[in-house]
């Protein structure tokens, strides 16, 4: 069975804050604020159709698993993106996906 990290306060709040260039640490946050469908694991930080490494991804509450520092890199319409590296254990793959949607 895996173990599940809980964030301390510090983390939460920057996590909450949206703190630019904040290291999530090799942790577990939940998929959040997804409209519908589901989380692009990408392999590049860069939102485009042709680096998604799976098309039908995680969901709101489901968990990833961070295992690397976050990177910039561009959004949809080209907007400024802070994307981090994770593992999602309900698919097996790994890739790059817009902080904003991890918490």
């Amino acid at each position: 069975m895996t173990d599940i990290k809980k964030m301390n306060e510090q983390e939460a709040a920057n996590v909450a804050g949206g703190v630019e260039g904040y290291n999530y640490g090799n942790g577990w946050r939940t998929v959040k604020n997804l409209q519908g469908g589901y989380l692009a694991l990408r392999t590049a930080p860069c939102f485009a159709y042709e680096n998604e490494v799976i098309h039908d991804g995680p969901k709101n509450g489901q968990l990833v698993q961070i295992t690397g520092s976050t990177v910039q890199g561009t959004g949809i319409n080209g907007v400024p993106a802070t994307y981090v590296w994770v593992y999602s254990p309900d698919y097996g793959v790994s890739g790059y996906v817009n902080a904003y949607f991890i918490g």
